[in-house]
């Protein structure tokens, strides 16, 4: 079994992302966190370079993935450069074993690209175009259904279906390629 790190910018971030890997690679992957107690932007810090180093070489993950949101469109091109800036600077530290799933606009778009799991949950009717194109889809949901928080996010990410994430998600499908890629040699080797 490949064991795989994951970095992201909150700890509900981290445990929905794996919560939603574990549809496809429960029975090939064994998730776990890497770099505790360190939030959103914090990340970009200098000296946590050290620390994801440090941790890397203790638990010495097959792979390490990056979960950032990119606050921002993808035809905001200037804040995608400084993400995949800020993955390669840490992506040395761990041999260039690191794989980014940089969330556009943030993790929230992965709810709205299976849309109609969300809509089962909590019995409403929203619709959604492109889950890439919706500005702020935190606050969407938020305005949308009056019982949404973050806080329910991993079991949200438990209900997605993984195939209609990848087929509604262009950025998580891009991902998705990386990470079977990824897989397809390590188990080759």
């Amino acid at each position: 079994m490949m064991r795989v790190g994951v970095v992201g910018e909150y700890p509900t971030d981290i445990q929905s992302v794996v919560n939603l890997l574990n549809k496809k690679y429960r029975k090939d992957m064994d998730f776990f966190p890497l770099i505790y107690d360190v939030h959103g932007s914090n990340l970009d810090n200098p000296k946590i370079k050290h620390q994801l180093r440090r941790e890397y070489q203790i638990e010495k993950p097959e792979l390490v993935i990056f979960i950032r949101d990119l606050d921002g469109l993808e035809h905001e091109t200037d804040k995608i450069k400084e993400r995949r800036s800020y993955f390669n600077e840490f992506n040395k530290v761990i041999d260039r074993r690191g794989i980014l799933l940089l969330n556009i606009y943030e993790l929230e778009a992965l709810l709205l690209a299976d849309i109609d799991a969300i809509n089962r949950h909590y019995k409403v009717s929203i619709v959604v175009e492109d889950c890439m194109a919706q500005p702020d889809p935190k606050g969407f949901l938020k305005r949308q259904i009056e019982k949404y928080t973050t806080g329910h996010n991993p079991a949200l990410f438990s209900k997605l279906r993984y195939a209609n994430v990848v087929s509604a998600c262009r950025y998580f499908s891009s991902f998705n390629t990386e990470l079977s890629r990824f897989f397809k040699s390590y188990s080759a080797s």
